[in-house]
């Protein structure tokens, strides 16, 4: 028997249509073919085991994966992020110096 994804996100239903948008344009766009193939692959995972579901608060989409997916979602984004935000400091330094 399999492993059951340990991450369970909840979002509003336009935050799952960003994603899924940015998701879309990296499977386009992204200069790197191994980043365009995780595109994808991610594309039909979420649209396999995401749910869309109601409750007294309205619909939210429930969306679950394994902890290499959530690593690879985050990579996805910040993929998508690069040049668009100027980085102004160096977070790094702190972290050498403990």
């Amino acid at each position: 028997m399999g492993q059951y994804p340990s991450i369970k996100l909840t979002m509003h239903p336009s935050m799952f249509n960003l994603l899924m948008t940015v998701l879309e344009k990296n499977a386009e766009a992204v200069p790197q073919e191994r980043e365009r193939e995780r595109a994808k692959e991610l594309i039909e995972k979420r649209m396999r085991f995401s749910r869309v579901y109601s409750d007294e608060n309205g619909d939210y989409v429930s969306v679950i994966m394994y902890d290499s997916e959530a690593a690879e979602t985050v990579w996805q984004l910040l993929v998508a992020s690069t040049n668009h935000y100027e980085v102004a400091k160096d977070y790094t330094e702190k972290l050498k110096r403990g």
